[in-house]
């Protein structure tokens, strides 16, 4: 193999020697490596970008491929940061690999991508940031942000999917900021914030006449986007008699105005992105198929928060950062057992629901961390998995008046008092080790008692 390798560490580089024997190329310095580049042709270049600034890594890597026009390029980068990794893959990297990486495994991405290397994308002018973020650096979202460097030039429609709150509008935000049309609209319609005659006026415009109280002809968004993209949210909003006149914009680029006899031209891309099995509606009858499989040309399906919930402590240090700055407090972060809460926590409503619970958090909180009690009480009262089973957290309250009316019913009125405190005291220790994850030690330091007293109470309560 032909590879030329720019500010390799040593382990790499003798990782790449020891599986090809020759034609290779190591390099140290932008100058020696611009020399190389120009010198001969590469089968692979890789790059360590050692936190390059984004603007010079992509404009190294337009300069790479005007030499190198058939070169795999692979990145090898130390930041999550995906206007990084996405700018990379549009213009023109064929991977991005998150580091830390053993030698071995890059040794062999990279032999796989020389063998597949088609092309898959184009080169891009340089990017301008948009102010929105995605956040995250598990590997479902790196193969997120690479996703969306493929896509992002090319004309067809794209189908984003994933749960509510997950960022489809993000992602619909950062395709047209990396695309060639980003100098272009960018409208986004919720399709399901209209009823159907006022979303086809807003969407499609009207002639005058067209119905009471139409004085004149109106623009509608459809027009107002030309050239660019329109993003269809909630599309399985749309009635049937919608639907179909979007398969017809698809089909023939021109639609109709409400009212309108004669097609008039659009040319614009189609995002349209939906929380629902667009297919089991397809099975009711109430989505088009082919309507379906003209969106679904490139489809992104956006990873839930319960599946990456290593991402979750950068997600809240950025709307941390962004709720101090808000509310003009200074907390400098989440207590360890706060923060133990927040990742048993499911979070069924994903960022959306994350980014509201530490606004909510920042707003209570009373000194320099976010502690358990400053969260919203879904968060710290929902369910928490414990092995294959979920138990739900009792509140104090509902446990005090459950075991009164019990007491209550069997008419035992002696011992109320000591029974109802053991029933609170075996729950608060229950649900403090359920947060600590068992550890002993923490969850004596909680509840403020020795680890003695916590091992005979657990004994009694059979808490073992």
């Amino acid at each position: 193999m032909l590879l030329l390798g720019f500010r390799l560490d040593n382990d790499l580089k003798l990782e790449f020697e020891n599986n090809f024997e020759n034609d290779l190329v190591f390099v140290e310095n932008i100058m020696s490596f611009m020399e190389a580049i120009k010198t001969r042709k590469y089968e692979a270049i890789v790059i360590d970008e050692r936190n390059s600034k984004e603007d010079a890594l992509i404009n190294l890597i337009i300069k790479i491929i005007e030499i190198q026009k058939k070169a795999v390029i692979i990145i090898l980068g130390e930041t999550s940061n995906w206007r990084i990794i996405a700018g990379s893959i549009k213009a023109g990297a064929y991977d991005y690999i998150l580091k830390p990486e053993v030698p071995r495994t890059i040794v062999k991405i990279v032999e796989k991508s020389v063998k597949d290397y088609k092309g898959l994308v184009e080169r891009v002018d340089k990017t301008k940031s948009t102010g929105e973020k995605l956040i995250g650096r598990s590997k479902l979202m790196i193969d997120l942000y690479k996703v969306i460097g493929k896509v992002a030039n090319n004309s067809a429609p794209v189908l984003v999917t994933g749960e509510r709150g997950t960022g489809k509008t993000s992602v619909a935000k950062a395709i047209h900021q990396f695309s060639n049309v980003h100098d272009k609209p960018l409208i986004s319609i919720n399709c399901n914030s209209y009823r159907a005659n006022l979303l086809e006026r807003k969407l499609f415009g009207y002639e005058k006449g067209s119905f009471e109280g139409a004085t004149f002809s109106q623009y509608g968004e459809l027009e107002k986007a030309e050239g660019g993209i329109l993003h269809l949210a909630n599309i399985e909003s749309l009635s049937l008699d919608m639907q179909s006149k979007i398969l017809f914009l698809l089909e023939e680029n021109k639609f109709l105005r409400l009212g309108g006899m004669e097609p008039i031209n659009a040319f614009v891309r189609i995002i349209a992105s939906t929380s629902v099995n667009l297919e089991e509606l397809i099975e009711k009858g109430l989505f088009i198929d082919e309507l379906y499989r003209k969106l679904k040309v490139l489809e992104i399906d956006i990873p839930n928060l319960k599946e990456r919930k290593e991402d979750i402590p950068f997600i809240i240090d950025h709307y941390m950062a962004e709720c101090n700055q808000e509310m003009n407090k200074n907390i400098k972060g989440v207590t360890k057992v706060a923060l133990k809460k927040i990742m048993r926590y499911d979070w069924p409503g994903n960022v959306n629901e994350l980014k509201n619970a530490i606004k909510y958090a920042v707003a209570m909180c009373r000194g320099s961390s976010i502690l358990i009690e400053d969260l919203p009480p879904n968060v710290v009262g929902e369910k928490v998995l414990n092995g294959k089973e979920e138990s739900k957290v009792v509140s104090i309250e509902n446990l005090v008046k459950n075991e009164i009316n019990q007491l209550r019913a069997k008419n035992k009125k002696r011992d109320y008092y000591f029974e109802i405190i053991s029933k609170v005291e075996k729950e608060i220790i229950k649900q403090v080790l359920e947060i600590t994850n068992g550890k002993k030690v923490e969850t004596a330091e909680i509840l403020g008692i020795t680890r003695n007293t916590l091992r005979t109470k657990m004994n009694y309560y059979d808490l073992e």
